[in-house]
């Protein structure tokens, strides 16, 4: 007597079809995380000035002297763009200082533009305003491949405080938009 064996399993037709519409819910429930990443970046990009020209600043008021951030890799401020970095220096060394460099920045990544509408070096006086004093305070924009709607500014003033914009695509004041090159 013969005993009949049942497989169980799926055939090949029903393991296609299961991929197929896998693949197809899968497309349509995970989000493209690709623009929470640039906009991240963006942000991690005009916190990183933001925070060096606050370290700047408190360098100057700390050690009674002038202290520079300018664009480029070292104290000859020979850069002519804040998207290829930026460094932080004494102008003269301070007592029980033997280096004048405070901080190096790497240049940014992503394609972005970094520009300022006054320059690519500002020194800080021991009181913390700006030396030459400008006239009007001055904007950075960041500007991603995305276009001028992705666009983000900070405001520096003579008196040496920055200040991030909180709209996307506008100047701090909330109201003047930016230009992209």
């Amino acid at each position: 007597m013969q005993t009949k064996l049942f497989m169980r399993g799926f055939t090949l037709i029903e393991l296609l079809v299961l991929v197929a519409i896998v693949s197809i819910l899968a497309t349509i429930a995970v989000p493209d995380f690709s623009a929470t990443i640039r906009n991240n970046r963006d942000l991690s990009q005009v916190n990183s000035l933001m925070t060096s020209m606050t370290l700047a600043r408190s360098e100057a008021i700390k050690a009674s002297t002038n202290v520079t951030i300018c664009a480029g890799a070292d104290t000859s401020c020979s850069g002519s763009s804040w998207a290829s970095g930026w460094v932080i220096f004494y102008n003269s060394l301070p007592p029980g200082v033997s280096n004048p460099i405070i901080q190096v920045s790497p240049a940014i990544s992503g394609n972005n533009s970094f520009t300022s509408d006054n320059g690519y070096s500002f020194t800080y006086q021991y009181n913390g305003l700006l030396t030459p004093t400008p006239a009007a305070p001055i904007n950075f924009t960041l500007c991603d491949p995305r276009g001028v709607l992705y666009a983000r500014s900070i405001n520096l003033t003579a008196t040496g405080s920055a200040e991030v914009a909180a709209k996307l695509g506008y100047e701090v004041d909330g109201s003047t938009p930016l230009t992209c090159p």
